[in-house]
């Protein structure tokens, strides 16, 4: 009878799970979590990095743009020529597609004004297919451009105002010769003048009020662009 008791007694102690061989009961209790995607046990584990604003990205560019010829609206595109950090942990990977358009264009004028152009990316697509939105802008040039073409602070290229002495001589070379013809035109006897002296205007307003420079960005352009809002993306560990 004792015996029965004893027995009886352990049962109720360890749970009758452990007479038929059941798997013990495991704590309940805190632990560490991650970020994971569903199925995170057959495919990896993935986290979420934020991209902080102000964040520069070197890109270069595939396609060129020109001030006479693009339109505003323009589809652009770069990629990624190096990867972008967070945490020592790649956010952005190299070879990421950032997609944009032109927003403005204001073609080159006379009086040397030069051509504005402004460039704006929206989005970015990652190798593996994943894409998010953005917002960025130019901020500095890693290769060089042509002369006549330049980066403002503000993301703007512009075309460059350099006024060449070559120009501003034959300007009064053409203002003097349109100068002395007006006087021969007081006689009579000048009125043959008046061809040269009309070739002398058109000459001295082309050099001295010529157009100013376009802007002329070929493809492979290197530049850097700068995030003005934060991306967050989720990465593979």
């Amino acid at each position: 009878m004792r015996k029965v008791v004893l027995i009886a007694a352990g049962i109720l102690l360890i749970g009758p799970g452990a007479l038929l061989g059941g798997p013990p009961r495991e704590p309940v209790g805190d632990s560490a979590s991650i970020f994971s995607s569903p199925g995170a046990g057959q495919s990896g584990q993935s986290a979420v990095l934020t991209v902080p604003a102000q964040t520069e990205a070197a890109v270069q560019l595939l396609s060129g743009i020109h001030s006479r010829v693009s339109h505003v609206g323009d589809p652009v595109t770069a990629e990624l020529l190096q990867p972008v950090y967070v945490n020592g942990r790649v956010a952005f990977p190299t070879g990421s597609v950032i997609e944009g358009r032109i927003t403005r264009i204001r073609p080159a004028g006379r009086m040397r004004r030069p051509a504005e152009m402004m460039l704006k990316f929206d989005s970015i697509t990652f190798p593996d297919g994943q894409e998010e939105a953005c917002a960025a802008g130019l901020s500095a040039l890693d290769s060089p451009l042509p002369k006549t073409v330049e980066l403002d602070p503000e993301g703007y290229l512009k075309g460059s105002r350099g006024i060449s002495w070559k120009h501003l001589a034959g300007g009064f070379l053409g203002l003097g010769t349109f100068a002395l013809a007006g006087t021969q035109l007081a006689s009579a006897a000048a009125l043959g003048a008046a061809l040269p002296v009309g070739g002398a205007a058109v000459v001295s307003y082309t050099f001295l009020f010529p157009r100013g420079n376009e802007v002329h960005v070929p493809p492979d352009t290197r530049f850097r662009i700068r995030l003005h809002q934060p991306v967050t993306v989720r990465v593979s560990w």
